[in-house]
């Protein structure tokens, strides 16, 4: 598997999977806790940890901060899903797990399926919370010895839930990683102008955690991986929605987005600023997700998840996390858009471009490039360091 960020991949999760009925906020909260346990040369987990162990290096009760004290969970029961075990060599021992980690993957992504989607088929999750669970799963199976289940309760010693999940992992090196998946706060709490700063809050999280996944996912050698940063911020601008050109070309000019990519020598100071129509836009898009899924096989292929391969060759060999990486590019696009569009009826934001639409040549070492996305109040930008 990619190196992948499984903070960032559990916080997607979240805005990925189903919403709330009459609104475009989460249904569910997924939740990642980051902690430290004592090594399996220490402590193994053949034997469950004790509630003691678990609470500690799990975050318990801060289960939902957002909520307060409603929020809090107190472990109640541990059930061992998978742990390290000794394997005897000739000059020693190795470590390993005791379930294969396909198996293990397999059992994971039944639990987050029915987690979001409880006594439903997997099928009314959209396809990107599918192929995000998929690849989630694995990458928690492959990268851990150790897996435990938790069952909480709302107050110490009471009744366990049983609609809520929380999964604690451990790597061998004793870090772990507590991700938890309970409902979000029903609609009828949220207040009209507090729902609508909410949608903006998770919009902005959806976006820099797509882009960040993104990234790891793209290889650019051995040691790079590519790098998607979004900003959202208000411009302050007069635009004329007829011709906004003049008005966005000239603020540019001045922003300290522009200064910082000079700066960094991503290009000379006389770099255009472009207009991309509709017609260069999906251009753009198509070459951008076939660079980052070519990159990305190329990884694949160098920790020999496909084998040797035909880089000209009619159709590429598929590997594991493909379509999610077209997904996370198109969400990374859509996202930033929706951000910055103004009220219905107003219209797609204007979309420029600098250093795009891109070209690579045998000679070159990749590409930067920046989408600029203009609404009537906030301006959206999507940095793309793609150079290796």
């Amino acid at each position: 598997m990619t190196s992948l960020d499984l903070v960032a991949a559990t916080r997607l999760l979240q805005h990925w999977g189903p919403t709330r009925p009459g609104t475009d906020l989460p249904a569910y909260r997924c939740v990642p806790v980051s902690g430290q346990a004592l090594q399996p040369t220490e402590r193994m987990w053949d034997v469950p940890p004790s509630l003691a162990e678990v609470a500690q290096c799990g975050g318990f009760p801060e289960t939902s901060t957002e909520d307060g004290p409603s929020g809090h969970r107190y472990p109640v029961a541990v059930e061992t899903v998978n742990h390290a075990i000794v394997v005897p060599e000739r000059l020693g021992h190795s470590w390993t797990s005791a379930r294969p980690a396909e198996e293990v993957a397999e059992e994971i992504e039944r639990l987050l399926t029915g987690a979001l989607a409880p006594g439903l088929d997997a099928r009314v999750l959209d396809e990107q919370a599918r192929e995000l669970i998929t690849v989630l799963a694995a990458e928690l199976a492959g990268g851990h010895w150790d897996l435990v289940r938790v069952g909480v309760a709302a107050q110490p010693g009471g009744a366990p839930l049983d609609d809520e999940l929380h999964l604690l992992v451990r790597s061998h090196l004793g870090d772990t990683l507590r991700l938890s998946i309970a409902a979000a706060p029903s609609a009828a709490s949220l207040g009209g102008s507090h729902a609508g700063a909410d949608q903006r809050a998770e919009l902005a999280v959806r976006a820099e955690c797509a882009a960040e996944l993104l990234g790891k996912f793209v290889w650019l050698n051995n040691n790079a991986r590519m790098q998607v940063e979004v900003q959202i911020a208000p411009h302050g601008l007069e635009l004329d929605p007829a011709d906004p050109d003049n008005t966005v070309h000239a603020w540019w000019r001045k922003s300290d987005h522009w200064a910082r990519l000079v700066d960094d020598e991503w290009w000379e100071e006389d770099e255009p600023l472009r207009r991309l129509d509709e017609k260069t836009l999906a251009e753009f898009l198509a070459a951008f997700e076939e660079h980052n899924v070519s990159m990305a096989r190329s990884g694949a292929w160098a920790r020999g998840e496909v084998d040797d391969y035909d880089i000209d060759g009619d159709p590429q060999p598929r590997f594991p996390g493909d379509r999610l990486v077209a997904l996370l590019g198109r969400d990374v696009f859509d996202t930033t858009a929706a951000q910055v569009a103004g009220a219905p009826g107003d219209g797609q934001p204007a979309v420029y471009g600098i250093g795009l639409p891109f070209e690579i040549s045998d000679e070159d070492y990749g590409f930067y490039g920046c989408v600029l996305l203009v609404g009537p109040e906030r301006t959206g930008i999507i940095t793309i360091d793609a150079m290796a």
